[in-house]
């Protein structure tokens, strides 16, 4: 029964989404890309990482998450509203001028790093779902397709494949809507006597697991990608569309953490990024399916994405100097030198600091522009945001693999 109500709303969300009236809303459109990268792999390996590190508590260090990144967010919408603006018409000043250019480098490596984390994850996946466990095979896996998006991006590009990304982000939200749809009949059955639980885990959060807990700020990562839309939407609806985004998949995030706690003590196979498959199994057949299918699609799609931002990075950078084309194959290999050099759990960790490095330069920037417009309580928060960047750029350490 939950099996074909799973299916069914699948297929009733799927429908919904890609309706042209939705596909063809500027709104919309403008929604979908911080979405995507926020409920993207973030979604898929939170729960089985959280659980392993604080038990049936896991909902409360994610809504720390959630807070912190929605904290950033309104830095950064700050500098679409009112740094941008001074940047393009080159009266920003110096400092800032400086800063938000050597914020944009510190994305680009950024962006080389999480292609490489979504490619782990998309290997990692696709070896799960062939019963395949073992980290050189799919560090392989990561080094082909690494190598396939140097020779297309060179030779082709990538522009075709943006059009496709509403579709793939409509399809991983249908999924979601599935997922959450038969967690609730589940939830609710257990609750009435008529469903089989896997129990919880006791929660042991301690003080020590807190750099953990700093080095995943990659799991809500995503919403900056607003500010770099300036070229197709209006910085007013890439504002209300970047905090829309926000608060959707925080409400999504939360909403599927509780329903999960009567699954955290479900046994899998795994520990790591990958067990959130065997965790959903006693729900519907059809879960871990659609779980795997979504994951493959969602990773593929995002590493391109996000090595279509490192290029377009690269090439602002360099002024033009070097094409956009000739930047993937320099993506590709420092994204395999990374993959190689790391493990997962290591790498969630790089990029999360990566990024927080990147917020850390954007709400300083925010802060100086503030303080310049005479909003002192404005700048003093966003010197505090400052401050936890830098503190999760240093301390963030990575989660247990075992």
């Amino acid at each position: 029964m939950l099996t074909i109500v799973t299916v069914l709303t699948c297929l009733g969300a799927l429908i919904l989404l890609v309706r042209p009236r939705i596909i063809g809303s500027d709104y919309w459109r403008a929604t979908v890309t911080p979405l995507a990268s926020i409920i993207g792999s973030g979604f898929l390996v939170s729960v089985p990482i959280l659980r392993d590190v604080v038990g049936q508590w896991a909902v409360i260090p994610m809504i720390g998450l959630l807070v912190v990144a929605y904290l950033i967010g309104a830095a950064i919408r700050d500098n679409i509203a009112h740094v941008e603006p001074r940047v393009q018409d080159g009266d920003a000043g110096a400092p800032v001028t400086a800063v938000e250019r050597l914020s944009h480098l510190a994305l680009s490596f950024a962006y080389f790093v999480s292609v490489a984390y979504y490619l782990v994850l998309f290997a990692t996946f696709l070896l799960k779902s062939l019963g395949i466990e073992d980290a050189q095979v799919a560090k392989l896996i990561v080094t082909v397709v690494l190598f396939a998006i140097a020779v297309i991006g060179a030779w082709r590009g990538f522009h075709a494949v943006e059009g496709l990304e509403i579709y793939a982000v409509s399809a991983k939200l249908a999924v979601i809507a599935g997922l959450l749809v038969a967690l609730a009949l589940f939830d609710g059955l257990k609750l009435f006597g008529a469903g089989r639980g896997d129990g919880t885990i006791s929660g042991h959060f301690d003080i020590g697991e807190l750099p953990v807990l700093m080095g995943l700020l990659i799991l809500v990562q995503g919403f900056e990608t607003s500010r770099f839309l300036g070229s197709a939407y209006p910085a007013e609806l890439r504002i209300r569309t970047m905090k829309a985004a926000q608060l959707l998949s925080a409400a999504i995030y939360v909403v599927f953490f509780l329903l999960m706690i009567p699954l955290m003590g479900a046994d899998s196979q795994e520990s790591g990024v990958a067990a959130i498959v065997d965790i959903v199994r006693p729900v519907s057949l059809a879960l871990p399916l659609l779980i795997t299918i979504g994951a493959l699609a969602s990773q593929s799609s995002a590493a391109v994405a996000d090595a279509i931002g490192a290029g377009g990075l690269l090439n602002d950078i360099t002024k033009g100097r070097i094409p956009v084309r000739y930047t993937y194959p320099w993506i590709a290999g420092i994204s395999a030198i990374v993959t190689w050099e790391t493990d997962v759990f290591s790498l969630i960790t790089l990029a999360s600091r990566c990024f927080a490095l990147y917020y850390a330069l954007q709400c300083f920037v925010a802060m100086l522009s503030a303080h310049e417009r005479g909003a002192r309580s404005r700048s003093v928060g966003y010197a505090l945001l400052t401050l936890l960047c830098v503190a999760i750029v240093v301390l963030g350490t990575p989660a247990e693999g075992g």
